[in-house]
């Protein structure tokens, strides 16, 4: 079981709420639902942040790299930066 599963303790949600695991993104998320009590005009506002803070936490995901070593170099030369 990981913390993305609806099934973890101390997952606190409202019935049919769903969460990620990351706050920022719940956070965002969680923004949708104020949609239905502001007038349509106030909408692009609302979509502009949840924008901007789900690029946000795109921008600070890990590269996955993490902890993998890297390539060895081919007959003792070191890797080029970028490749």
């Amino acid at each position: 079981m990981t913390q993305n599963d609806p099934g973890v303790p101390g997952a606190a949600s409202p019935p049919g709420t769903v969460t990620t695991g990351d706050t920022r993104v719940d956070d965002a998320l969680h923004k949708l639902a104020d949609l239905a009590e502001l007038p349509l005009h106030e909408h692009p506002a609302v979509f502009e942040h949840i924008h901007g803070a789900l690029t946000g936490a795109l921008g600070t995901l890990d590269s996955g790299t993490e902890g993998i070593p890297p390539a060895p170099a081919a007959h003792g030369t070191s890797p080029t930066p970028g490749s």
